[in-house]
This record gives C-alpha cells, structure tokens and sequence, in this order.
C-alpha cells in the first residue's frame, strides 16, 4: 500500500497549518487545511509491480468565500507538482459556527514495487 500522508501534509504545511480531519476540534485557528485518505486500493497488479490508486480529501475551512477560494486553488498548485489531480470539490456551510468548507478530493496513481 502506498502512503502519501508526509508527502501530503508536508505541501499544504508550507501554506497553512494542516491538521487530520479525525482530530479536528472546536477552537482550531481558521483558515487551515483539513486532510483524509478516502481511498487506496490496488488498479492493477503484476508480480513485481502494481500502480495504486490514492484518493485524498482536503478541506479548506474559513469563514469567508475569498480565503476559501485562495486557498483552494492554492491547494491544487501545491499537489499538482506529487501527481496528484482534483477530481472533485464542492462546499459546506456550517450555520451554528459560520465556517465555510471547500472539500476537494484528489486523485493519484502511483508505482508500487513489490
């Protein structure tokens, strides 16, 4: 199985804080990215190699829509260059703290050596 995580966070740390979606808690500074692994699983296979395809989830959170679209885009520029591409995004509204989430989902296919 192939891991992105340190690649990952180490890119969108050079921007903003980055915290992993399972520990978010109330009181984390805004704006930040948010990061999860929603998929990893194995597209083809050989004896010796197979390529993997990775699946990454990235919120932007802030409370106005300029700072989440700044951000998001420059999530994209930071992933871009590790292979990654966005293959889905959308946004959430929290009405009782008055966050806004962009949630971009990216995609890999990486080489693993057995």
């Amino acid at each position: 199985m192939i891991d992105y995580h340190k690649e990952l966070v180490a890119a969108l740390e050079t921007v903003l804080p980055t915290h992993y979606e399972m520990t978010l808690h109330s009181g984390l500074e805004t704006p930040c990215y948010s990061y999860m692994e929603i998929n990893n699983y194995v597209e083809a296979a050989g004896t010796t190699l197979g390529y993997s395809i990775i699946r990454y989830q990235v919120k932007v959170w802030a409370t106005d829509i300029a700072t989440i679209q700044k951000y998001a885009l420059m999530a994209d520029e930071l992933l871009r260059p590790l292979g990654f591409k966005r293959v889905a995004s959308n946004e959430l509204y929290d009405n009782n703290s008055s966050m806004i989430q962009k949630i971009l989902t990216y995609e890999a296919t990486g080489l693993e050596e057995y």
